[in-house]
C-alpha cells in the first residue's frame, strides 16, 4: 500500500490481490470530493514489487472506478473494497490496482470563472506546479446579459436554456493549462435559435509531494 499525501490532493494507490482488500478514503473535517478514480494498471512501477514481469508488463489496462465516485462522494470516511469482483476486471492475469484522487472541499483553493461566448475558446490556466479541476461547466444560456452585445433580442430571451457538461472536465482535469471551443458542435445544441455561451469554474491545486509512506 502506498499513501501520497499532496497539497489540495491524496492520491491513493493499493494493489489488487487475489482475495481482495479494503482500504478507506478520509477526510476527516470536510467531505470527500473525487476526482478520478481508476481501477487496472497504466505503468509498470506502482504496485510491482515482488510481481512477475509477465503480471505487469500490461500498461494499456485501467478503467474507470465509478462505483468510488458513488459511494464515497460528499463522505467524511469512505471504505473501498479493491478487487476485481467490485470493479470488473479489465486485464486477466494482469496484477492490477486502484488509483484514486481525491481532495477535501474546506481546503479547497479560490474558485476561478470564466465565460466563452458561441463560438469562441475558453483557456482555463494555471500556474507551473498547479492542474485544472473543473468544478462546474454549463452551455447555453442562463441571463440575458451575458454574451449579449450586438445580438438580436429574439436570441436572449430563453434564459431556461443550459445543460451541465462533464466533457469540460474530462478533458481539461488535471493539466496546467486546457482550451475548448464553446460550441454547438462540441457541446450539442440545447435551445435552437438562442445565443449561447459556456461558464466554466474551476481551481487549481498543487501537486506538491509533502509526505510519503
Amino acid at each position: 500500500v502506498r499513501l501520497y499525501k499532496l497539497n489540495f490532493i491524496t492520491l491513493l494507490s493499493l494493489s489488487h490481490q487475489t482475495r481482495g482488500v479494503f482500504t478507506y478514503l478520509v477526510a476527516r473535517y470536510c467531505p470527500i470530493t473525487v476526482i478520478s478514480a481508476t481501477y487496472g494498471r497504466s505503468d509498470q512501477t506502482t504496485c510491482s514489487n515482488g510481481i512477475p514481469d509477465d503480471q505487469t508488463k500490461n500498461t494499456n489496462c485501467a478503467m474507470k472506478a465509478n462505483l468510488v465516485v458513488q459511494r464515497c462522494e460528499g463522505q467524511f470516511l469512505c471504505p473501498v473494497f479493491v478487487s476485481s469482483s467490485v470493479f470488473g476486471d479489465p486485464c486477466v492475469g494482469t496484477y492490477k490496482y486502484l488509483e484514486v484522487k481525491y481532495i477535501c472541499e474546506s481546503s479547497l483553493p479560490e474558485e476561478k470563472s470564466l465565460v466563452a461566448c458561441e463560438g469562441a475558446v475558453a483557456r482555463l490556466h494555471c500556474a507551473e506546479g498547479q492542474a485544472i479541476y473543473v468544478t462546474s461547466a454549463s452551455y447555453g444560456r442562463t441571463n440575458k446579459k451575458t454574451c449579449s452585445a450586438g445580438r438580436p433580442a429574439d436570441q436572449l430571451e430563453n434564459t431556461e436554456c443550459y445543460t451541465y457538461r462533464e466533457e469540460v472536465g474530462e478533458r481539461c482535469n488535471g493539466k496546467q493549462w486546457c482550451k475548448v471551443r464553446a460550441s454547438n458542435y462540441v457541446f450539442g445544441n440545447p435551445c435552437y435559435g438562442t445565443y449561447k455561451y459556456l461558464e466554466v469554474e474551476y481551481i487549481c491545486y498543487g501537486e506538491f509531494r509533502l509526505s510519503l509512506h
